[in-house]
């Protein structure tokens, strides 16, 4: 069955080119890795529009079209339909804000999965089908597994464009190397011999009981045979990981004490971005070369430097919950 995954998305697609540089996207073989930085405010490097734009994308990450519907009817009940419809999207947002919860942002992950989200929707033009909030990962370590299930097409090494579905990798590290290892190292888990058959089975057995579709959706069997090993459907799809990295670097804080307008921040910025593609490159290849098993699946990089992620993450903290994080000072 061809679906059309693009015509599934709810979030805006149009963020992308509102809030981010594309300073570059190459591909070679199986290895995709695509290079941003957001857009520049004044002479300074800020991620405050990004974190606007995310906060917007929260109720669609949370909520499943079951959760909605089930929340629907339950205000139905509780207060007739022209209440229901007027509270609904604000009683889905505040269960969205909800499951991010007061944990320190420096050791939560979920906002660079809110991003990865994001990317790969918009960018892949895949859906995600299923994420960690109802359990998706090892279910005696949270830790490791996917940032999210996505399915739609993708193009293959060859250049057709066939089935294909993605698993999600987010890090968010104080350097670019450390993210990558960190990042294969969780990655290894789905395909190395020891571990493959329980990580497989465990996310898609969590996936199809937690789907971001209707039972009356036309493709639900479809989709449900896509996420079930054994099935044609199944084996006809190539695996992805999407996997976001983000960095610090000294330098973006040098350019902005440089710049003297937003224009010549910008060109310092792709200047920087430009210069270092063939590193990321070269330390992406280096670190694949004793990985036999991930050789095999294709990987696409969303590689964002900052000068400093702590910035990020208390901003996302603050955008959701409307108070400054506590780190325990």
């Amino acid at each position: 069955m061809d679906i059309n995954w693009e015509a599934k998305i709810q979030i805006d697609k149009d963020w992308v080119e509102r809030q981010l540089i594309t300073h570059f996207e190459d591909k070679k073989l199986k290895i995709a890795v695509r290079g941003y930085t957001p857009k520049v405010i004044g002479n300074q490097f800020s991620c405050s529009s990004i974190i606007e734009e995310l906060n917007f994308m929260l109720s669609d990450y949370v909520n499943s079209s079951r959760a909605k519907k089930r929340e629907y009817q339950a205000l139905l009940k509780k207060y007739g339909k022209d209440l229901a419809d007027k509270r609904l999207d604000v009683s889905l947002n505040e269960k969205a804000k909800a499951f991010f919860g007061a944990t320190a942002p420096d050791s939560d992950g979920k906002f660079g999965e809110l991003l990865l989200f994001a990317l790969t929707e918009s960018i892949l033009k895949c859906k995600m089908v299923a994420h960690k909030i109802s359990g998706l990962s090892n279910g005696k370590d949270q830790v490791k597994g996917g940032d999210g299930i996505f399915l739609g097409n993708y193009e293959r090494s060859d250049g057709s464009l066939g089935p294909a579905i993605f698993i999600g990798e987010s890090k968010i590290k104080q350097g670019f190397s450390d993210a990558v290892g960190d990042a294969f190292t969780s990655i290894d888990r789905f395909h190395a011999a020891k571990t493959k058959a329980e990580f497989t089975n465990m996310e898609f057995i969590v996936a199809n009981n937690t789907l971001f579709t209707e039972e009356g959706d036309d493709d639900f069997e479809e989709i449900f045979d896509r996420l079930t090993p054994g099935t044609a459907s199944y084996a006809t799809q190539i695996w992805v990981h999407p996997v976001l990295i983000m960095y610090n670097t000294a330098k973006i804080t040098s350019f902005e004490q440089l710049a003297a307008s937003p224009e010549q921040l910008e060109v310092y910025l792709k200047d920087f971005m430009m210069k270092e593609k063939e590193a990321f490159l070269t330390k992406i290849n280096t670190k694949i070369t004793d990985q036999e098993n991930i050789k095999k699946i294709y990987l696409d990089f969303f590689i964002f430097p900052f000068n400093d992620v702590k910035y990020f993450r208390d901003g996302m903290y603050f955008a959701i919950h409307n108070m400054r994080p506590d780190h325990g000072k």
